[in-house]
């Protein structure tokens, strides 16, 4: 998880991580099943209670945005059977949170075969930007 203390204002980070989110099974369940252990986890409370299990791509955020999902998918590969099935049960996520450095107009490119690695698994694709200092998130 990022600090607000690990990021400089202006420059680029992302960070990639497999966020599986249950109102059926435990965080302990997601992990017995997946055979992973979480970076972090949480409960919620209230209708419907479920719990959130997540495991970071482990780069420092000053790795590219590619670089944290092929790495992340890298690790699950061995694990896309279990993958599937807890699709059946739980929303299952890969989060990629970013910001490119400010001014910065380089583009970030996710190749077919990593889309199409995730779809093969059941796994969505969330995309989570942030602005640079001083440049407003712009819709559309």
């Amino acid at each position: 998880m990022i600090e607000p203390g690990d990021l400089d204002v202006g420059r680029a980070w992302a960070t990639a991580s497999l966020r599986i989110a249950s109102d059926q099974l435990s965080t302990e369940a997601i992990s017995e099943r997946l055979g992973l252990r979480p970076t972090s986890t949480r409960s919620a409370e209230g209708e419907p209670a479920f719990s959130v299990w997540v495991r970071a791509s482990g780069l420092e955020p000053s790795a590219s945005i590619e670089d944290h999902l092929y790495i992340l998918i890298e690790e699950l590969r061995d694990h896309s059977r279990a993958l599937v099935e807890l699709c059946e049960c739980s929303t299952v996520e890969v989060w990629l949170s970013f910001s490119a450095a400010a001014g910065s107009r380089r583009p970030s490119v996710v190749d077919h075969g990593a889309l199409a690695e995730l779809g093969q698994m059941g796994i969505d694709l969330v995309l989570d930007p942030y602005p640079a200092e001083g440049r407003p998130l712009r819709a559309g």
